[in-house]
């Protein structure tokens, strides 16, 4: 399976997605906020990242591109969630949103596992 970093500064959110990959096979590592994730995205090296977009600090879109800068996180698939924003607000704040989505929280347990192996099955064709 893959290793998954999980960026959100709501520690249940965290929790249930946490445990839900885990169930899955995936390794997962967790970030409460921006900073946390870069470096977090710099060590562990994940294969998906799932990014809220509201933060305290900064929002997903800064720390995306931050990703995109990083060579480990370049081509890395980015999936947003958040309960706030629309996903054509967010992925029009990106220079480039090739390889990533959104979903809308609160998600369903089915979409979210489906859209996961999606981007995951999509990247591998890509290496």
């Amino acid at each position: 399976m893959a290793r998954v970093l999980v960026i959100d500064d709501d520690v249940e959110i965290v929790a249930i997605l946490t445990e839900v990959l885990t169930h899955d096979g995936h390794t997962v590592d967790s970030a409460g906020d921006p900073a946390a994730g870069l470096a977090k995205a710099r060590t562990f090296v994940p294969e998906m990242i799932i990014l809220d977009y509201h933060m305290p600090g900064d929002t997903g879109a800064h720390l995306f591109e931050s990703l995109r800068r990083n060579n480990a996180t370049k081509t890395t698939p980015i999936l947003f969630m958040s309960g706030e924003a629309e996903p054509e607000h967010i992925l029009s704040e990106l220079s480039d949103a090739t390889g990533s989505r959104f979903l809308a929280k609160p998600v369903k347990l089915d979409d979210f596992r489906r859209v996961i192996a999606e981007m995951l099955a999509g990247a591998k064709k890509q290496i």
